[in-house]
């Protein structure tokens, strides 16, 4: 995956959870945080939305939508 290298660890974790939902050991698989729940939490833009849903496994998954009824 190439990414912007000046990007903080938060926005390339968001754009990560953009494509697909994500587990917490998948998150923690990209090595760009030690806590990376953390990092999308304060990086989330007032226009992004954090879902976390359990996926059939019974994991929680996270993924960032568009908030509902944000109008820029």
């Amino acid at each position: 995956m190439s990414r912007n290298v000046y990007a903080t660890q938060g926005r390339v974790l968001i754009a990560a959870l953009k494509r697909r939902p994500h587990t917490y050991m998948q998150m923690l698989a990209y090595g760009l945080s030690c806590s990376p729940w953390k990092r999308v939490l304060e990086s989330l833009r007032p226009e992004e939305q954090l879902v976390k849903l359990p996926n059939g496994k019974g994991l929680t998954t996270w993924r960032v939508v568009r908030a509902h009824g944000f109008c820029a």
